[in-house]
């Protein structure tokens, strides 16, 4: 009878030294949440790696808009030039007008200058969708500058047009093209109105990007 149950207790003692061992619950918690930790480390590293380059595309976008508003105001300087040159700013019916171009000429700057005007609120809405994606990465930091220095750019370009068709605005108004003029003052004061809001979203992506 000893003998069996001294065997018996050998037996448990060995069964008992080779089970695993359950962790503690403080173990668990921790493993847990250097595993959540790590997951969402990798969703930032992914949601950079797709950040990055549609900050570039946005700066590429600006840079774009830039440089065709410069086109445009170029373009109504010559307009306005042609403006004065009209020995008859409202040629009466019948008679000839000396510039019948002009007409077509101005309705199709101030359509192509609407269009830009919506284009850039398209964007504006894009960058504020960028910015609430955005977190803290200092891999986005140069990106999210070149887009900045395109905004100032930009901004810089549509506050030079706003000026000149404030004044072209008279000379369209005394030509006889009113409605156009009316449309002239509105879109490059809505143009320049997003190149604002376009450097202050960027400005602040930049802020919440900085580590």
């Amino acid at each position: 009878m000893v003998r069996i149950l001294s065997a018996v207790l050998l037996f448990a003692a060995g069964s008992a030294s080779a089970a695993p061992a359950i962790p503690s619950f403080e173990f668990s918690v921790a493993s847990i949440q250097s595993s959540i930790a790590a997951f969402r480390a990798d969703q930032i590293k992914a949601k950079a790696g797709n950040l990055g380059p549609q900050l570039d595309n946005m700066a590429w976008d600006l840079q774009r808009y830039e440089r065709e508003t410069s086109r445009m105001r170029q373009e109504l300087s010559y307009i306005q030039s042609r403006l004065r040159r009209r020995t008859n700013p409202a040629p009466r019916p019948g008679q000839p007008d000396n510039d019948p171009s002009l007409r077509w000429d101005i309705q199709r700057f101030t359509r192509d200058l609407a269009q830009l005007a919506r284009d850039t609120q398209w964007r504006l809405s894009d960058l504020r969708n960028l910015t609430a994606q955005a977190e803290k990465d200092e891999t986005l930091v140069s990106p999210a500058t070149r887009l900045l220095n395109a905004a100032r750019q930009f901004k810089s370009e549509t506050n030079w047009l706003g000026m000149d068709a404030r004044f072209a605005h008279f000379d369209f108004i005394r030509a006889g093209y009113t409605f156009e003029g009316m449309d002239l003052d509105r879109n490059s004061r809505d143009l320049d109105s997003n190149a604002q809001d376009l450097q202050t979203e960027a400005d602040r992506l930049l802020a919440k990007v900085r580590p």
